[in-house]
């Protein structure tokens, strides 16, 4: 059943976020060329703005997820319905947080928007990015949670995918035709609401109990669940703020435009990032099953087997953003959208950095790993922003992305394996970082051979950009395949990827069976 479910979640979460990411490419396509770079740099900041805002959450999403195992295996309807019980108050007045901050935010706006002009009516548009946020925690949204604590993440994927295809492609439409930046935003507000609600009705027909009046938490649970907020509240404020305050750096020190520049790049590499991570945090429910019930030494080698397919698909990754990334932003948005080469590099090497994290955060999470080094975010924070305002006004863009690479490194990148490797499988973590530099290793090596081979194809030609992406699909994949196929973990991938395919391949020949 865990294997069942995490396949439902992983392919509802690959196909609908490749979906809605081309069609959010076209949409920023058709923004950029309708709308122009300094609307891309407001959208942009309002947005990042509002994940710094956002932090008011403090990870009580995670926490209550964590706290819903037990009583969903154990079919405790009465303690689920008083876990959501609480989460649905605690939501909302996190919503009415965050609309009073919006208004008293207002006033300080010009102050974070260098070099910008009176393009629109700045405190209306802000405002409508904020009530897209609160609507989120007013309307419903806290439902989706018991999904995904119950393994059927999936569920919510596919609404959520479905409301976002229909809300960018009114965006579309408006952009096209009426070019307003207004109704644009006010689209992603009703598009927003209309996802909660639906994953709300599918939460009331699938578990209709909650619908009872439910009893107040015991005082005792109470505190384990806010212990765990308070422990997943400096992880949650770390990401919100390492992921946003970059854009609203460059925006307040350099220009509005350079935000614009830097968020198309942000956007690129994050959305692969958001893609591949997907993967990985299908599975994090079925995980924290696992290890609950399985030897430590077993949970181990699932902890390898993730390592390896995370070090070869983010490997590949950003193997394909080094060779591919500014030839693509070229070719479709013009030479006006480039970066420097060496701030590309940064942002590249931030990426590699924060996508061998991915499978250690995945673990924490699990486990519930909540409590136990919670000072490490805080640390990363200040480290981040120090650094980010000490640079950006002598290196620019450059020093902004410096300053989150370094916050990673001297904290996120050596402490998350130790706090796994200690707490869960209770051994070493030696062979966790010989792996991590063989892994970098790799990839350095075979973007140095990319470099090479490419040359003749330099020019921001679309075919050269085709047959550079052949050769970056066809040159690590294949060395990798040739130097790991004979490995526990990867033999272990291929008897599981191979043993899913036979069972759906068997269940469709049933069918046809069946139906003829």
């Amino acid at each position: 059943m865990r294997v069942k479910r995490f396949l439902q979640n992983m392919a509802v979460g690959v196909g609908g976020q490749m979906f809605t990411y081309i069609l959010q490419f076209i949409s920023r396509t058709v923004f950029i060329y309708t709308l122009g770079k300094e609307y891309l740099g407001i959208s942009g900041l309002f947005s990042n703005i509002i994940g710094v805002l956002s932090v008011t959450e403090l990870g009580l999403g995670a926490a209550v997820t964590f706290s819903l195992y037990a009583p969903l295996a154990n079919d405790d309807k009465k303690r689920i319905n008083s876990i959501m019980r609480m989460l649905r108050r605690a939501y909302f007045l996190i919503g009415a947080f965050i609309l009073a901050a919006g208004i008293i935010l207002i006033p300080f706006l010009p102050y974070l928007m260098k070099k910008t002009t009176d393009l629109v009516n700045i405190p209306f548009i802000f405002m409508l990015y904020v009530i897209e946020t609160v609507s989120s925690y007013w309307f419903c949204s806290y439902k989706s949670l018991i999904f995904n604590a119950d393994q059927k993440r999936y569920v919510v994927n596919l609404y959520s995918y479905f409301a976002k295809i229909i809300g960018t492609a009114c965006q579309i439409v408006v952009l096209f035709t009426l070019k307003s930046y207004v109704l644009y935003a006010i689209i992603g507000i009703l598009i927003n609401i209309l996802g909660n609600f639906m994953i709300a009705h599918r939460v009331d027909v699938c578990y209709p109990f909650l619908k009872e009046k439910a009893e107040p938490l015991p005082r005792a649970e109470k505190k384990e669940i806010y212990k765990n907020v308070i422990g997943t509240a400096a992880y949650k404020v770390n990401t919100m703020l390492i992921n946003s305050t970059d854009n609203i750096v460059i925006s307040a020190f350099i220009s509005i435009a350079a935000a614009g520049v830097y968020d198309n790049y942000y956007m690129i590499s994050n959305s692969v990032f958001t893609f591949i991570r997907s993967l990985f945090t299908s599975a994090t429910a079925g995980i924290g099953n696992f290890v609950a019930k399985e030897e430590k030494k077993q949970s181990e080698f699932l902890f390898r087997v993730m390592m390896f397919a995370m070090f070869w698909m983010f490997g590949f990754a950003t193997i394909c953003l080094w060779v591919l990334l500014d030839p693509f932003i070229t070719l479709v948005w013009g030479d006006d959208f480039l970066l420097e080469k060496v701030v590309v590099v940064a942002i590249i090497l931030e990426f590699l950095i924060k996508s061998f994290q991915v499978v250690t955060i995945v673990y924490k999470d699990a486990c519930g790993l909540f409590w136990k080094g919670k000072y490490r975010p805080v640390a990363t924070m200040i480290i981040n922003l120090a650094v980010s305002l000490l640079l950006v006004q002598k290196l620019g863009v450059l020093g902004v992305v410096l300053g989150t690479i370094a916050s990673r490194l001297l904290t996120t990148w050596w402490f998350e394996p130790q706090l796994i490797y200690r707490n869960v499988f209770g051994m070493s973590c030696k062979m966790y970082f010989v792996r991590y530099f063989c892994a970098v290793a790799f990839v350095a090596v075979y973007i140095g051979i990319l470099e090479i081979i490419s040359l003749p194809f330099t020019e921001a030609t679309f075919i050269n950009l085709g047959i550079k992406s052949i050769l970056c699909l066809l040159i690590p994949n294949f060395f990798t395949w040739i130097f790991f196929r004979k490995t526990e973990e990867f033999t272990y991938l291929k008897n599981m990827i191979s043993g899913t395919v036979n069972r759906v391949l068997r269940k469709g020949e049933k069918r046809r069976d069946v139906n003829g």
